[in-house]
């Protein structure tokens, strides 16, 4: 009974504002619907893409743990030898700054 007295109407507002039938309708519907899924999983969000990037970032700027080094130590890590990674040192911390040769 409820379905009943909420079914007609959308039916004939469909009909109305459309001029399709209710089954023409939500067929072509649900076909945007899922054409949209699609294409949105096919191409990706931006979203991931931007979160992945951002670890990305992260995982590169994490300080290692070398111990303590003076600035005579940290100046063998110059980035003259290239079998050594390149090391900076801000604010106490030591970063590897390889990646970015």
């Amino acid at each position: 009974m409820v379905c009943s007295n909420l079914w007609t109407p959308l039916t004939e507002a469909v009909f109305y504002y459309t001029g399709l039938s209710p089954t023409a309708f939500f067929t072509i519907a649900a076909l945007m619907a899922v054409t949209y899924k699609v294409v949105y999983h096919m191409l990706g969000g931006t979203d991931d893409y931007m979160y992945v990037k951002k670890a990305e970032e992260a995982a590169r700027r994490k300080p290692i743990q070398i111990g303590d080094l003076t600035a005579a130590e940290l100046l063998g890590f110059n980035g003259s030898d290239p079998k050594k990674p390149l090391l900076m040192a801000i604010r106490g911390q030591i970063y590897d700054v390889s990646s970015s040769r």
